[in-house]
């Protein structure tokens, strides 16, 4: 059992999480924390309590957590709302049940185990790397913790960590799991597929009146006219603005020098990397492609891997040490190595050679002149905003702020949120449109800061709501809806025919000769990879299919009749298949770990049945500030 709890000490996730721990803390701060004494409880779990001491400054550090990721201060009531004290409970109490389990099974940590996890800890650490104590006493002292209490707590925390690895070890998935995930997601199929477009379709002839009333009835929703809005809004654009900034000689000077690399590109080349288990076989593949026997990309291929898992982009001289560096690109372009790399030996397929390039600064001037220009409009357009929305809190009109700073006025009536999000410039930014279709006529507005930095006071003036439009006010889009329906309907009844005319065993190209379609082949598929030619609900139903077997489904134009050609299973003896099935063993074994240790802790947490006394815990919410 000793040997157990040293090992918990120095397992990676206790000292994660004792780091967490302490950095939190040292963050955040613990205010007038009193670990001293037991207090009244919260919640008790046998021997163990949960006071109201320690359950109130943990739920100051939730609060302080959450409002350090949002970047928003979080007060007692929006935590509340959040559920923080229900889930802070849940952990504590919890922890309380395991250290009351590592009680009855004599489970603790010795002397020896705890002075290990404290010498090992970095936050004891001084400048040298090792324990100080005078550290270890100033980091407790301004964490509000005494020597005692905290040690005593790592203990519990060293012994509950040890009952979990007593649950979680040896936890292992159902065997050939991982290995039937691996082989489904690496599996690949082909596809052929017919697409056949609205425009092959037979004439569906003109609609009757009852056709298109019956049609705009049932389809109401799709003939609204959209809510449109009158509105104006003062615009304050950064660009706008640094087209009347000026910008010295000597800052453009110093920008260009401080850009360095911008504007001096060194020489690179485009290379993909190819790495072998040992050298022996990298030369093997080298002498083959000297040969002729063999190239890079067949290379490639045989290693189970795609152009994209080899590509190493464009890369300088810096990118490698020297000799590598040298070795690349002092060659031609071709295939060099095999050289060593951070993996193992590997062959280097130069594709591109890309020659240093030098901007000049007289060539670079505008370009920086602009960029500067933009960086101080963005200041100058926050505090020209703030100086209008002040002289419309003085009761000036948008009319009279644009006559007198200057200020563009934009005034726009019958405003969609389509229209305006097709707009270019501040008009089409999400930000505005929000606001102008969030305020109510007449509604004096807050700033509203858009993309790019630019800023907008914005009135609006007329609401027209969105209503339905009449059958008249339509017909033309019932109309061509109608027809369209009918043409898809037709190309569904052809494409059904075809198929079963495939289930029979007709060649695919001859179905696709009597169809007015194209016929297309896609390249390999896994599952999770998409192919523009074939429609994704096609994919979908022919995911489990075996090959031969064809789908019906709609396209983007029409309908599309889909035949899987060939199923690829994944080889999973070498290379990538292998690799993955590895991953999603260990990631198997690990969530088989964690559902036993959460098993494990509710099972003991209701034959423990924790005592709860809300009025304490109402106590210790009630008394954060």
């Amino acid at each position: 059992m000793l040997h157990l709890l040293r090992r918990a000490s120095k397992t990676w996730a206790f000292r994660i999480l004792f780091g967490v721990l302490v950095v939190s803390f040292a963050v955040w701060g613990v205010g007038d924390l009193d670990l001293g004494g037991a207090g009244t409880p919260v919640a008790s779990v046998g021997e163990e309590k949960v006071t109201v001491e320690d359950f109130a400054n943990g739920l100051i550090r939730e609060m302080q957590s959450v409002s350090r990721r949002t970047g928003q201060p979080v007060d007692r009531a929006q935590a509340e709302a959040m559920g923080l004290p229900q889930s802070l409970l849940g952990r504590m109490v919890r922890d309380a049940a395991l250290n009351e389990e590592a009680r009855r099974l004599g489970i603790s940590a010795d002397d020896h185990a705890l002075r290990e996890a404290i010498l090992e800890s970095p936050s004891f650490q001084g400048l040298d790397g090792t324990f100080d104590e005078d550290q270890y006493r100033f980091v407790l002292d301004r964490l509000g913790f005494r020597v005692d209490r905290f040690e005593d707590d790592l203990r519990k925390s060293l012994a509950r960590e040890a009952v979990a690895r007593g649950v979680r070890g040896g936890a292992v998935a159902a065997p050939g799991l991982a290995a039937d995930l691996a082989a489904y997601g690496l599996e690949r199929r082909v596809f052929a597929a017919i697409d056949l477009p609205l425009a092959g379709a037979p004439d569906p002839g003109q609609p009757s009146e009852s056709d298109l009333a019956a049609w705009h009835e049932a389809h109401a929703d799709a003939y609204q006219w959209p809510e449109r809005r009158d509105a104006a809004w003062l615009e304050i654009s950064p660009e706008a603005l640094a087209e009347t900034v000026e910008i010295p000689e000597e800052r453009l000077r110093a920008a260009y020098e401080a850009a360095g690399a911008r504007y001096a590109i060194p020489e690179r080349r485009a290379v993909d990397r190819l790495v072998f288990p040992d050298e022996a076989s990298a030369r093997a593949a080298v002498d083959a492609i000297a040969s002729g026997e063999s190239d890079f990309e067949a290379e490639v291929e045989k290693r189970g891997l795609s152009p994209a898992d080899v590509d190493e982009g464009e890369v300088t001289r810096d990118d490698y040490d020297d000799a590598t560096a040298e070795a690349i690109f002092s060659a031609d372009l071709g295939v060099v190595g095999p050289l060593p790399s951070s993996l193992g030996p590997a062959l280097y397929n130069v594709r591109a050679s890309i020659p240093a390039r030098v901007t000049p600064f007289e060539d670079a001037r505008e370009e920086l002149r602009r960029q500067l220009a933009r960086d101080e409009a963005r200041e100058l357009a926050h505090q020209r905003a703030e100086e209008a929305a002040d002289l419309l809190a003085s009761g000036e009109t948008l009319e009279k702020i644009a006559q007198e700073t200057g200020l563009p006025l934009r005034e726009k009536t019958g405003l969609t949120r389509d229209g305006m999000a097709e707009a270019a410039g501040v008009e089409g930014s999400p930000e505005l449109i929000e606001e102008v279709f969030a305020a109510e006529p007449g509604e004096e507005r807050d700033l509203v800061e858009t993309y790019g930095g630019a800023w907008a006071l914005v009135r609006v003036d007329a609401v027209t709501p969105s209503a339905p439009q009449t059958l008249e006010e339509a017909r033309a889009q019932v109309a061509a809806d109608w027809a369209d329906a009918r043409r898809r309907e037709a190309l569904t009844e052809m494409a059904e025919a075809a198929r079963a005319r495939l289930d029979a065993g007709e060649p695919l190209d001859a179905v696709a000769a009597d169809l007015p379609g194209s016929l297309v082949r896609s390249r390999p598929l896994r599952r999770d990879e998409e192919d523009a030619g074939i429609p994704a609900a096609a994919r979908e139903a022919l995911s489990r299919a075996e090959a031969g077997t064809a789908a019906v489904a709609p396209s983007a134009d029409g309908v599309a009749l889909v035949q899987l050609v060939e199923v690829m299973p994944a080889d999973l003896e070498d290379g990538q298949g292998a690799e993955l099935v590895g991953r999603w063993r260990d990631a198997l074994d690990e969530a088989v770990a964690n559902d036993l240790y959460v098993y494990y802790a509710a099972a003991l947490q209701e034959r423990l049945a924790p005592q709860y006394n809300p009025q304490a815990m109402d106590r210790a919410i009630n008394s954060i500030r």
